[in-house]
């Protein structure tokens, strides 16, 4: 593990066991918590993945960060929209700037959140879908109000979403609701699992996603072969 600073974010690293073939996986952490939350997945992820853990820029306190203000007493307010959307550009500039820094492979992004880092991503991955391919969205949801307002070749984007059962924090049906969305989009790979969970990945929601991730992950490298 690595803290870099040099970039436009701070974040942590894990590099390529060989150094080849480096394809990004980027990872967001949620309101409250800092870039070493996700980061744990390491251990079960392909080796080839590059990846690259970001740190927030509010200060909640030690080692607490958020990407946004929140009101938890405001449901129709919930986010603090300005802020959003300058978060979104910022981490848009990122994978860019990491990609070029870290001499990673163009196209190939994978994008993993939680909660509030689940809520970037949505957004993240459409307005960055000619870099972004995959996107990891963990008891979070979709808000319109910072999506971008042209969504364009979003049909390739494939999608993990799972959410608690009994989340207190994200109600399930806000979830559900960007479901609707995303059909209408027509995304034609979409997984979506409910557990028997509040607001937390639990072992099953777990064991589900790595192996999303490593079957996601095999057939891409042998389409990418097959076009070789």
């Amino acid at each position: 593990m690595l803290l870099k600073n040099q970039l436009s974010i701070k974040h942590i690293i894990k590099k390529t066991l060989n150094g080849t073939e480096n394809t990004l996986f980027l990872m967001i952490h949620g309101y409250g918590s800092n870039e070493k939350d996700l980061f744990f997945l390491k251990k079960d992820l392909p080796k080839n993945f590059f990846i690259i853990s970001i740190q927030g820029f509010y200060s909640l306190g030690i080692e607490k960060y958020s990407w946004y203000d929140i009101d938890f007493d405001n449901k129709k307010k919930f986010i603090n929209i300005i802020q959003a959307q300058k978060t979104i550009k910022r981490i848009s500039s990122f994978i860019h700037e990491a990609i070029k820094e870290y001499q990673l492979k163009k196209n190939q992004a994978w994008i993993c959140g939680f909660s509030q880092g689940a809520i970037l991503s949505y957004a993240i991955a459409f307005k960055n879908s000619d870099q972004i391919k995959k996107v990891i969205a963990l008891s979070g949801y979709i808000e319109n109000s910072i999506l971008p307002k042209k969504i364009n070749y979003y049909n390739d984007l494939e999608f993990f979403i799972s959410h608690g059962k009994y989340d207190n924090i994200i109600p399930i049906n806000w979830a559900k609701k960007g479901l609707k969305l995303l059909k209408q989009k027509k995304i034609l790979s979409l997984f979506y699992k409910e557990y028997e969970s509040g607001h937390v990945l639990n072992n099953i929601n777990y064991q589900d996603l790595i192996n999303w991730i490593k079957k996601k992950h095999i057939y891409s490298n042998n389409k990418n072969l097959n076009h070789e």
